[in-house]
C-alpha cells in the first residue's frame, strides 16, 4: 500500500470516528431533555386608552402609559395547556384585592416540553369560564372589559424560567352618553341587545367564536337625574365590523319607558364607539303627580 492509500484510509477511519461521536452526543442530548423546571409568569398591561369600569362615570378617557396590570383588571387567571389544547391540572385565579398574593405573578413547575399559556384579565364581579381555548365565556352572558395573552413556550434547561405575558384588550366598547334633562325618576334598568357580535371568545383569534345575538341588563342604581352614560362591551367576529344595538329603558314596574335601535354601529377591537344625544322623549312636562292620602295625625276636641 503506497503512502497516498494509507493517508486515505486513515482519513476514512477518522471521519467514521467523528460521526460516531456526533451520534452519541446527540443521543446524550436527547436523554438530557427529560426534566422539570419551575416557571414564573409575570402578567403586564400595555399602553392603552382607559376604558371606564363604572357604567355611570362621566370622566373623560385618558391615555395610560403605565404597564401596571392592577390599573386595568380586577381579576386574572392563568392556564397551562398541552400543544393539543388539553388543560394541565386546573386554572389558577387571582383577585387584586387579595392581600396574600403578588397580583399578576404566577408560578408552575412543568416537565420539559412544549406548552400553550393562556392568561386572561377582566373587570367586574363576573366569573370567567374557560370551556376550551376556543370557548371562553363569563357568567350571566356578560362581556366585561377583557384582556388576553396566549403564548406558546418551550420548557427545557436552555430556556429562561421567567416569561412576561403582555395582556391586550380583546373587546370593543359602546358608550351611550345622555344629554337628557328629563330622565324619568321611575327608570330602573336598561336592557341592551346586540346583534352581529358575540359573548364567547376564541383565544387564538381574539374574536367571538360565533356571531350570536345576546343581551345584558344594566341596573340604574343611582339617581336617574345624575345619569350621564351607560357602557357595554362585546367580542367581535373580526378586527372591525358593524353591529346593531337595541337599548330599552325599563321602569320600576317592568314597563318599557322607551327604546331605540342603533344600526350599522361601527365597532373595532380596542376601540370605543360613543353615541351622544337625547335618548328619552322630549316633552314640555316630564314627571308624575302624586297625592298623600294618609294624615300624619289627628286633633280631637269636645264641644
Amino acid at each position: 500500500m503506497n503512502k497516498t492509500s494509507i493517508i486515505f484510509a486513515l482519513s476514512v477511519l477518522l471521519l467514521a470516528s467523528c460521526q460516531s461521536i456526533s451520534f452519541e452526543d446527540t443521543e446524550t442530548n436527547n436523554s438530557s431533555t427529560k426534566g422539570s423546571k419551575t416557571m414564573y409568569f409575570k402578567c403586564t398591561g400595555f399602553s392603552m386608552t382607559n376604558m371606564d369600569t363604572d357604567h355611570y362615570d362621566d370622566g373623560e378617557s385618558t391615555r395610560a402609559t403605565s404597564n401596571n396590570i392592577q390599573n386595568a383588571t380586577d381579576h386574572l387567571l392563568l392556564g397551562v395547556y398541552t400543544m393539543d389544547g388539553k388543560l394541565l391540572d386546573t386554572l389558577t385565579y387571582q383577585s387584586k384585592n387579595d392581600p396574600d398574593i403578588p397580583y399578576g405573578t404566577f408560578s408552575r413547575t412543568l416537565e420539559y416540553g412544549k406548552y400553550t399559556i393562556l392568561a386572561l384579565g377582566w373587570n367586574g364581579s363576573q366569573q370567567c369560564n374557560v370551556h376550551r381555548l376556543d370557548s371562553i365565556t363569563f357568567s350571566e352572558g356578560w362581556v366585561p372589559n377583557t384582556f388576553l395573552c396566549r403564548q406558546n413556550i418551550i420548557v427545557n434547561e436552555a430556556y429562561s424560567n421567567t416569561r412576561t405575558l403582555t395582556l391586550k384588550r380583546c373587546i370593543a366598547r359602546f358608550i351611550l352618553n345622555f344629554k337628557d334633562t328629563n330622565i324619568p325618576q321611575e327608570l330602573s334598568e336598561f336592557i341592551i341587545n346586540i346583534s352581529g357580535a358575540g359573548n364567547t371568545l376564541n383565544s387564538e383569534t381574539r374574536y367571538c367564536a360565533q356571531q350570536e345575538d345576546f343581551s345584558r341588563s344594566i341596573p340604574v342604581d343611582i339617581d336617574p337625574a345624575n345619569l350621564k352614560k351607560i357602557t357595554t362591551y362585546c367580542f367581535l367576529p373580526a378586527d372591525s365590523t358593524s353591529v346593531s344595538i337595541n337599548i330599552a329603558a325599563i321602569g320600576t314596574q317592568g314597563e318599557t319607558i322607551t327604546e331605540r335601535t342603533f344600526t350599522e354601529v361601527p365597532m373595532k377591537i380596542n376601540y370605543s364607539t360613543s353615541y351622544t344625544g337625547n335618548f328619552f322623549p322630549i316633552s314640555e312636562f316630564s314627571g308624575s303627580v302624586s297625592f298623600e292620602i294618609d294624615f300624619d295625625g289627628e286633633y280631637n276636641y269636645n264641644f
